[in-house]
């Protein structure tokens, strides 16, 4: 186990995985639309937010190895 996976249990890290996701559609359909000023700032913080889903993601994903086979 890693700190990251004892941070939140899995059903609660899946909520935010998808909730980030629509957020990010959100985000791209509105900047397609139209570019609010609020969004360039918006669109900087999404992107620092996702530097640590990006790993809080990896550190979830299996590595195909069993801790028995190590």
């Amino acid at each position: 186990m890693s700190i990251l996976t004892d941070i939140l249990a899995p059903q609660y890290r899946k909520a935010l995985y998808v909730t980030y996701a629509l957020v990010g559609l959100i985000f791209g359909a509105i900047q397609v639309v139209t570019e609010p000023a609020w969004l360039v700032d918006a669109l900087a913080v999404y992107a620092f937010v996702g530097g640590a889903l990006g790993l809080t993601a990896g550190a979830n994903t299996p590595s195909g190895k069993h801790v028995a086979d190590v």
